[in-house]
């Protein structure tokens, strides 16, 4: 995308003022019509209609332009960031006028609900929902890899913190995963070899006390949990895919196949957004 000096980026909304009435400011347009459905659900019955996401490149540059951008002026908006690992290690910023961070790790964490991914399998599978809901397992499912992904994003945001040139998200879920029963899984043995290596490469910056000290502190706030896994693991690289293979347990029932795009989209439209309410507040 083109660069513009940090601040000019607030009146980037000027160009798309015929297109909206609240200036809504995202990091990426990896996906601009599926993040524009959620934020046309977020402001329904309020007047307010985006057309355009105004997308200015990474977390930086939202929040650098959402500093340049305190002085008040008619045009409503709201900048939106990840709460990505900054939330585990909570250096997020806060307390900047117009400013909103998300409370899961992406705006795709709010998309792994069991009743509207119910809902979509029936309406390509006419069976009934209850054994939607049995061969599905959403719960059972969740707490399964919790253990695993919680403790690895654990050490992702270790890694961030201490050794930020390292890899971590960019690795990807795939190589964690094998197969059974054709059904594509994650596996522990995997999980406990990336955090092992990732250890490693902490050991080699701080020492094993304070290595021992910074788990523990983030393990009792982030124990293992559904409520966990769906708020601080990626679901765009994780419990996306994740869910696409879980998926596939379908094929066996009748074949059954949809592409990530059309499932996030199809998501954003049933999901419940009740915890993206609070972004009209910052419009006020």
């Amino acid at each position: 995308m083109l660069e513009f000096k940090k601040s000019i980026l607030p009146n980037l909304g000027v160009f798309f003022r015929y297109k909206n009435t609240v200036d809504v400011f995202v990091e990426d347009s990896y996906d601009d019509e599926f993040y524009k459905v959620i934020i046309n659900r977020v402001f329904e019955k309020t007047g307010h209609k985006i057309n355009k996401l105004i997308s200015l490149g990474g977390k930086i540059n939202v929040i650098e332009a959402c500093k340049a951008d305190q002085h008040k002026r008619e045009v409503k908006r709201v900048y939106i960031v990840d709460g990505d690992l900054d939330l585990i290690n909570d250096t997020n910023e806060n307390g900047i006028d117009y400013l909103f961070v998300l409370n899961r790790y992406c705006i795709e964490n709010y998309l792994i609900q069991e009743e509207p991914l119910i809902e979509i399998i029936h309406d390509n599978i006419l069976i009934e929902k209850e054994k939607i809901s049995k061969i599905l397992g959403f719960e059972n499912w969740l707490k399964g890899i919790s253990d695993d992904l919680v403790e690895l994003f654990i050490h992702y945001a270790l890694c961030k913190k201490h050794v930020p040139t390292h890899p971590t998200i960019s690795l990807g879920v795939g190589t964690l995963c094998y197969q059974k029963s054709k059904i594509t899984v994650l596996d522990s043995t995997q999980c406990h070899n990336r955090i092992e290596a990732i250890k490693s490469k902490l050991l080699e910056v701080i020492s094993e006390e304070d290595y021992n000290e910074l788990v523990y502190d983030l393990r009792q706030k982030w124990p293992p949990s559904v409520e966990n896994v769906l708020k601080i693991v990626s679901a765009k690289d994780y419990l996306l895919p994740l869910t696409e293979f879980r998926l596939q347990k379908f094929k066996s029932v009748k074949k059954f196949t949809l592409r990530r795009d059309s499932l996030r989209i199809r998501l954003a439209k049933l999901i419940d957004i009740s915890d993206l309410q609070q972004i009209k507040a910052i419009i006020k």
